[in-house]
C-alpha cells in the first residue's frame, strides 16, 4: 500500500531532508516515525532535497507498508512520533505509479524577508534586508520568467547534468514589513533560488544587477552571492 503525505517543517536543527550518516534528517524523523506506526522499515520518497536549514511548508513525500491504515491514523500516529519541528498535514493513498519525487510536474518555493534590522524572533525565519525596494526586485525578476540555462544560477558540487529549466512565474507580496518572494518552475538547480534571491536583494538595495548577462555567462562566478537557508521555504509542488 503507497501512502502520499504532506509535511511541514522546521529546517532549523536539521541537516537537510536527506538522511546523511552523520547528522539530524528530516527523513530520519518520519521513517522513525513510519517504524512506529507500523513496525516496518520503510523508505521515505520526497519530492525533493531541501538543504540544511531549508524550511517546507508542503513538502510532498510517499512510503509503502504492507498493511492499510486509515489516513487519519497515519497523520495522527506519525505526528505523535515526530520531534514538534515536523508535522504531517495530510495522507491519501496513492496508486503504485506515484513517485513524490518523479511525478512532480511543477514547484514552488518562498523567500522570506523583512525589512530592518535583525531580529531575534525572526531570525532563522526569515532574512532581514534593510530598506530594500520590492519594486526594484519585480522588475528584475522578469527576466528570470523563461526556458533557460540556469547554470550561472547554480551552485558547484551540483549534479545536475543539464541546467535548463523552465520558470513559470516570479512574483512578490510586500506589506510593508515582509517581503515574499514566490518562484514557481518545473524543477530547481542546486542553491538556484538561493543565488535569485541574492540578486534580488542586491537589486533592491539599488545596486545594478543585469539578468540577462548573468544568465548568457553560463557561469558561476558571475553570480557571487548566495542567500542565506533560513529565509526558503518549499511552498508547494503541484502533479497532474
Amino acid at each position: 500500500m503507497r501512502y502520499r503525505i504532506t509535511v511541514s517543517y522546521d529546517g532549523a536543527g536539521f541537516c537537510g531532508w536527506q538522511s546523511q550518516p552523520s547528522g539530524r534528517s528530516v527523513q530520519d524523523a518520519l521513517e522513525n516515525a513510519v517504524f512506529r506506526l507500523s513496525g516496518e522499515r520503510t523508505h521515505v520518497v520526497g519530492s525533493g532535497r531541501t538543504d540544511a536549514g531549508v524550511h517546507a511548508i508542503a513538502q510532498v513525500a510517499h512510503f509503502e507498508l504492507s498493511r492499510e491504515y486509515e489516513n487519519k491514523t497515519v497523520v495522527g500516529a506519525l505526528n505523535a512520533h515526530l520531534p514538534r519541528s515536523v508535522r504531517v498535514t495530510d495522507c491519501r493513498r496513492a496508486d503504485g505509479g506515484f513517485d513524490a519525487r518523479k511525478s512532480a510536474k511543477r514547484k514552488t518555493y518562498m523567500y522570506l524577508m523583512y525589512r530592518g534590522e535583525r531580529s531575534p524572533l525572526l531570525d532563522g525565519r526569515a532574512v532581514a534586508v534593510g530598506d530594500a525596494d520590492c519594486g526594484s526586485m519585480r522588475r528584475i525578476a522578469e527576466d528570470i520568467v523563461g526556458t533557460h540555462d540556469f547554470t550561472t544560477f547554480m551552485a558547484h558540487g551540483s549534479g545536475a547534468k543539464n541546467a535548463v529549466r523552465t520558470v513559470y512565474s516570479v512574483r512578490f507580496e510586500d506589506d510593508g514589513k515582509f517581503i515574499k518572494m514566490f518562484i514557481t518552475a518545473n524543477g530547481f538547480l542546486y542553491n538556484m533560488v538561493r543565488i535569485i534571491a541574492a540578486l534580488m536583494i542586491k537589486a533592491g538595495h539599488g545596486e545594478p544587477v543585469d539578468i540577462e548577462a548573468l544568465l548568457a555567462a553560463r557561469d558561476r562566478t558571475a553570480a557571487k552571492d548566495t542567500a542565506p537557508p533560513y529565509g526558503l521555504y518549499l511552498y508547494d509542488v503541484e502533479y497532474e
